[in-house]
Formats: structure tokens, sequence, C-alpha cells
């Protein structure tokens, strides 16, 4: 068995690092001795005991570093600092054959390390980090901190052994880069996958849904990239055309930010409700749903995402409406008439947007598509079989 070092500066402990790293290192490590190196936030440590429980009964060890916030720029390079020292540590104890580095702060620790011992890494990229920073208006183009993460990022594509990246229109971006002009071997696309077996419809039973409310379901993060306006100019529109309906809101920290868009919008007087769940909760909050939301502003660094939300709104069975250039989702969406797919903003399109998705709703058969377009683009054992071959690439080279 292979000794394969992840490294991850999201926190297991986060939504994002249970559903994006734990799982899949989970399954991974059933054939591969699997150690992850991860940053945990200090508040999240609150919820530490029933992983560290479910981490002993597997094979995977877990090596767990403290997140720096701020100063931003300072923090982050003292967290890769002693990340460095940390995996020097650990390639020796345990004779480590590779790394696999999830986006940029724990690749610039990979190619450091690579620097050093030669310990080839694979670059998980996830997305453009500094033209996200870009589009989401943090950084300007002109600045010189994004041509210097610019700069980074070629010399940790360039170095890479293997490279993935979630959509095929992120693939095309990065073939188009002349540092992996000569890299098609090395890039694969493993989209944003879902565990089928948790994120799967069932019925509801003791949740007082009220059988003629509409609930239509929002999931995540608001603000930046996330089109949290445009989300509750939809739902004005649902209640116009059908006023029996209900938001729901799944969030983990932004409740007060989320109800003063609420708030701004004169939308408090609605029937929408605010809440936090658990990753092991998540099931049930959307199957609660009749269908799914959300908008993602559509940008040069969006073409490389795949929302993690669509995987779990169609592996619940629920169609969901969104928008265009948001990597490969229009193509998944419309290829198994799953969604809504809106062109644009405008109050027309809104209307449409939510007319076509009350009939596609309605439509018996839609639950049934949504799990199979879910099984086959966003199986989270399809994508453990995926990295299972990169991995074997990564032991032959």
């Amino acid at each position: 068995m292979s000794n394969i070092l992840y490294i991850t500066y999201d926190g297991l402990l986060e939504p994002l690092g249970m559903s994006q790293v734990w799982q899949y290192q989970k399954k991974l490590g059933k054939d591969h001795n699997v150690i992850i190196l991860s940053y945990e936030k200090s508040e999240d440590l609150i919820n530490i005991h029933a992983l560290e429980l479910e981490i002993k009964k597997s094979d995977v060890v877990w090596v767990r570093l403290s997140y720096h916030k701020s100063p931003s720029l300072i923090a982050t390079t003292y967290d890769i600092f002693y990340g460095f020292i940390s995996v020097l540590r650990i390639i020796k104890k345990y004779d480590v054959d590779f790394i696999h580095s999830r986006s940029y702060v724990a690749t610039i620790i990979a190619y450091l390390v690579n620097k050093k011992t030669d310990l080839n890494y694979i670059f998980d990229m996830r997305g453009f980090w500094a033209d996200e920073k870009v589009d989401g208006g943090v950084w300007k183009k002109t600045s010189f901190l994004y041509k210097f993460i610019k700069y980074i990022e070629r010399k940790l594509l360039f170095n890479a052994e293997q490279i993935v990246t979630l959509t095929h229109a992120g693939k095309k971006d990065i073939k188009s880069l002349k540092c992996t002009k000569d890299s098609i071997d090395r890039i694969s696309v493993i989209p944003t996958c879902a565990n089928l077996d948790i994120f799967r419809p069932f019925l509801l039973e003791g949740l007082n849904i009220e059988e003629d409310v509409f609930v239509l379901g929002y999931v995540g993060s608001v603000g930046t990239f996330y089109m949290f306006d445009e989300v509750l100019k939809s739902f004005k529109k649902l209640i116009k055309v059908k006023k029996n309906s209900k938001l729901i809101i799944i969030n983990k920290n932004q409740h007060d930010y989320i109800k003063s868009c609420i708030h701004k919008e004169n939308m408090k007087d609605l029937d929408i409700e605010v809440r936090s769940a658990d990753y092991q909760d998540m099931t049930k909050e959307i199957n609660a749903f009749d269908a799914g939301i959300f908008y993602i502003k559509p940008s040069f660094s969006k073409r490389s995402s795949s929302p993690t939300r669509l995987a779990e709104y169609l592996g619940c069975g629920k169609p969901c409406i969104t928008n265009y250039g948001v990597g490969d989702t229009e193509y998944v969406i419309s290829s198994g008439n799953v969604g809504v797919i809106l062109k644009d903003f405008s109050d027309d399109s809104h209307i449409r947007g939510i007319e076509e998705l009350l009939t596609l709703v309605n439509d018996p058969e839609v639950s049934t598509r949504c799990v199979n377009i879910s099984k086959k683009y966003y199986s989270l054992d399809k994508g453990v079989n995926e990295y299972n071959k990169l991995y074997s690439r990564m032991i032959d080279s």
C-alpha cells in the first residue's frame, strides 16, 4: 500500500472539509495509508469528538495544525512555514510516497517540500484562486499580490506531477497556459462529488411540513460570488406565482448578514427561515425542500467551479434553479432535465425561471432523473475511483 500525505488548508471540522476532504479520504484510506494534515479553526474544535472517534475507527492518520486568520498575509505565511516544517517531519516518520495537496496554500507547502526532497505532488487545484479574488472584487489585476500569486501559480502547475481540476471548462483554461501547454496527460477532471449513501431521497416523518407549502431551499454561504440578492428576487417572484411558499436557508455563520439582506429587500414579513445544520443533518434538510436554488456570479474563475450544493440537491432527488457561466453546471442540468438555468437576471428571466421550476417539480419523473444524474456525474464512489487511478499513476511515475 502506498503512503499518501493529504494536505488541506480547509479544516476537516468545517462543512467543506467534512464533505470534500474527509468523505473522500475515509474511502481512499481503505486502499492506501493516508495521512491528513489539516488546519483547524479554534471555534470548530468544540465539535471534534465525533470526528476523532470516526477517524480512530478508520485507517487514516490525522495531524492537526491551528489555522491563523489575521493579519491575513502574516498569518498565512506563518501557517505555510509551520506546515512546511510539519510535513518534513511527517514524510520522515511515515515514509510518504507522494503528496496530494488541496488548493493553493497546501500546494505551496507541497512545492517547497518538492524542492527540498524531490517528493512529487498532486496539485488539486479547485479553481484559479487569484482570479477568484479579482472576480470577487477583493484584489485588482494590477495589484502586486495578484501578479505574485499568478507567478506562484505557474510554478505550482509546472512542477506538479499531476493536476486536478473540477470542470472540463477549467481543464481548457489550464491547457491554454504556457506553463502547461504540453501537460494534457497530467490534467484530470474530477468534479465535486457527494456521498450518495448520505445524500439520497427518503420519506420525511415528524417534521410537520404542510403538504400545500412549496419549500425553496438554499444551502451554503452568501455574499461575494454567491448572489444572494438574486435568490431573494427569485423568491419574490415565487410568492407572486405561488403564495403559499417558503424559503429555507441553511447557513453556518452568516445569519446576521442574511437577515440584513432580507430586511433591506423589505421581505421580513415573508415566510423565510434561516438556520444552521450539521453535515449529518443536511440530507434531512434538503429532503424537506421541493427544489433548491443557488446563483453564482458568472466570471472567468467560476468556469472552474463545481458547486457542492448541486451534487447534494440532485442526490436527494431535488431539481434546482441556477444560472449560466458556472463550470459544467449548465451542461449537466440541461442534459438531464433536472433544473432551470437563468440566462440573465432580468425580472422576466426570474419569472420565467420560477414558472419552469414549478412545472419541473410537478413532473413525477424528476426525482428519479435527479438521482440518476447525480450518480452519473457526482457519485463519491466515482470520484474515489478516479483518485485511485490518479494515485496509481503517481506510484508508477
